[in-house]
């Protein structure tokens, strides 16, 4: 008997977390697949930016600009006492032309990279996911 209210007691004891850190918990344990899909979003966008390519001519080349992400980022789960749990996630921001002499030659062509931007968003996990 006695060691059935021991093992009842230490039940109780284990499956009784506070309401905050149960959330934490969610929340440390969410992010890093709400960041590898914050990431799939951008690659999605870059595909969709690369499709709308408004081209144009100039010097005598044709020449088209859009916006893509790096792969590489970096996803950091911010915990504070009593605050609202945050995620940071960091990554490359990249404006890259295509040029040719003709828009099919530009297309096919490699896309360069002319301006890097690092960019920082955080992200607040409230009412049980991540929000943005």
């Amino acid at each position: 008997m006695r060691q059935w209210v021991r093992g009842v007691s230490i039940f109780l004891a284990a499956s009784w977390v506070s309401p905050a850190l149960s959330l934490a918990q969610a929340a440390k344990d969410s992010f890093p697949q709400f960041c590898e899909q914050w990431m799939q979003k951008l690659a999605e966008r870059e595909r969709r930016n690369q499709s709308l390519i408004e081209w144009r001519e100039e010097a005598g080349q044709v020449k088209g600009t859009y916006i893509g992400y790096s792969s590489q980022h970096q996803c950091v789960y911010k915990e504070a006492k009593d605050a609202t749990p945050l995620g940071k996630i960091t990554y490359l921001e990249v404006r890259y032309e295509k040029r040719g002499a003709t828009r099919q030659e530009a297309e096919r062509n490699p896309p360069q990279a002319v301006e890097t931007t690092e960019v920082t968003e955080i992200f607040r996990f409230a009412k049980g996911k991540w929000v943005y």
